[in-house]
């Protein structure tokens, strides 16, 4: 599996790094603006220095590929579609990239880079089987979003994590959130529902609506 984490703060970035470290010593990328840097290994802040770091969104992903151990550059995420990025943590069913295979018209068998197109394609989540979570980049608009049985955290300034962290809450499944980094606010934009999957794991229930909850 992977593991997402976001944040402004070099220092909470690093933490964050930290404390999702376990899901995946594989790969790794670190992105900021229009700038990433990512590696094969375990995650290494030092690539930080190839940063800007001025005061822009910081996001990580850590891998342990569910596909097999390639080493293939444009395997780590996040994907890359003109200027859309995509970073997930999860995996498709056989059956859900068979589906989406089928309404790309494409051979391609990398799950991320098919979920990647549906969302720029706005091919409904709904029928897409599997388990994701999920930070979508489009132009210059950020949406984070789950499934039933996977996890996203997130506090009221913005940090973001795939493993709990002190004052987060998960962000609500089947929901998709838009985050406007200008103005800290994170708002409602479209729903779907998880559809069949052929494993189960433990998720999270609803338990967050809007930002007033932190208050």
């Amino acid at each position: 599996m992977c593991s997402i984490f976001g944040s402004f703060r070099e220092d909470i970035f690093v933490d964050l790094a930290k404390l999702n470290q376990f899901k995946g010593n594989f790969s790794y990328s670190i992105t900021q603006g229009n700038r990433t840097a990512k590696d094969f290994g375990k995650f290494n802040k030092d690539a930080l220095n190839s940063m800007p770091l001025d005061h822009q969104y910081l996001i990580g992903h850590v891998q342990a590929p569910t596909g097999g151990m390639v080493e293939d550059r444009d395997r780590i995420h996040p994907t890359t579609q003109g200027t859309s990025l995509l970073w997930h943590n999860g995996l498709l069913t056989s059956g859900g990239i068979k589906y989406l295979q089928g309404e790309l018209d494409t051979l391609e068998e990398f799950d991320t880079k098919l979920l990647h197109e549906a969302l720029l394609n706005d091919i409904d989540l709904s029928n897409i089987e599997g388990l994701f979570s999920c930070v979508f980049k489009k132009d210059h608009e950020f949406f984070i979003f789950r499934t039933k049985h996977g996890k996203l955290y997130i506090d009221e300034d913005l940090n973001l994590s795939s493993e709990r962290f002190p004052r987060s809450k998960c962000i609500n499944y089947d929901t998709v959130y838009r985050l406007d980094f200008r103005s800290d606010d994170i708002e409602v934009v479209s729903k779907f529902k998880t559809k069949k999957f052929n494993y189960i794991i433990e998720g999270e229930t609803n338990e967050w609506i809007t930002r007033a909850t932190f208050y």
